[in-house]
């Protein structure tokens, strides 16, 4: 079934969103009612583990956070030391 949007403010917000996401227009919208419609039922805990992960990475990019690289991940254990020592 076809979604047709017609207002060039909802659909210029709606490519925002799904770059923000790095998703396409429709999956975007679709996480988008689906937090809305979570929040005013007072259902605002994710579903899953997959959809707990979406929010985090979702938050992650709307803060401008990347994903973490092994270096980063290295040094947050301390393993910035080359084995064989």
């Amino acid at each position: 079934m076809a979604l047709h949007i017609a207002d060039a403010e909802v659909s210029r917000l709606a490519t925002a969103l799904a770059k923000l996401e790095r998703t396409t227009k429709t999956e975007a919208v679709r996480r988008a009612l689906r937090r809305t419609l979570a929040e005013r039922q007072g259902e605002a805990k994710p579903k899953g583990l997959r959809e707990f992960a979406e929010g985090l990475v979702a938050a992650g990019r709307e803060q401008g956070i990347g994903p973490v690289t092994k270096e980063e991940m290295d040094a947050l254990w301390g393993m910035d030391v080359v084995d064989g020592d």
